[in-house]
């Protein structure tokens, strides 16, 4: 079976509309809570690595996606995230809709039905539905996997984004998804074979 490993990063968008501001101000969403809400935020690089190859789509929105829908219609590898079920394939579609592309491939996010299906999400194998959600890096350190600690969460983003900072975030993506990698492959990947 083959694996694609899958990690995205997002930004709150620009939004100058009064309206749309008072709502947010009402509903007290931060910047920080606006990053993981796909209709005030956006992809800035989504992350892939699949047969050691390593790729970070990268520019407008719109191309990323574009990208990202290409590279999939002929992938049949299974999807694995972390938290991928709750935040970076729902995001995907919805930005995707956002930006009227066409979703050229069915991608699971029925959890009762994961390990069997095209979506491996190794927050979900780790939690079980009932446990703590764990932190990736936090997983990798509990079960002796070595990774690159650059200093950088996912709320570093934006500050690195207002930055100019590009190079910084791919960077963070990239170790991420190599983090994701190691910790499937160590740990997941000979239970769900023999499943």
């Amino acid at each position: 079976m083959e694996y694609l490993f899958l990690d995205i990063e997002t930004v709150p968008l620009e939004i100058n509309d009064e309206f749309i501001m008072r709502y947010l101000m009402d509903k007290k969403l931060t910047d920080a809570a606006r990053s993981l809400n796909p209709h005030y935020s956006r992809i800035i690089v989504i992350g892939l690595k699949y047969n050691n190859e390593v790729r970070l789509l990268t520019g407008d929105e719109k191309e990323i996606l574009t990208q990202f829908w290409d590279f999939m219609k002929t992938n049949n590898s299974v999807i694995v995230t972390h938290n991928g079920y709750k935040f970076d394939i729902p995001f995907i579609i919805i930005r995707s809709m956002i930006n009227n592309l066409r979703v050229s491939k069915e991608i699971n996010l029925n959890h009762w039905n994961m390990l069997k299906s095209n979506h491996l999400d190794t927050m979900i194998i780790f939690s079980q539905n009932v446990f703590t959600n764990p932190n990736l890096k936090v997983l990798a350190k509990l079960n002796n996997i070595e990774f690159i600690d650059e200093g950088i969460t996912g709320k570093d983003v934006e500050r690195l984004w207002k930055e100019n900072n590009l190079e910084k975030i791919k960077e963070h993506c990239k170790n991420d998804i190599e983090t994701l990698e190691k910790l499937f492959n160590s740990k997941c990947r000979g239970y769900i074979e023999k499943l």
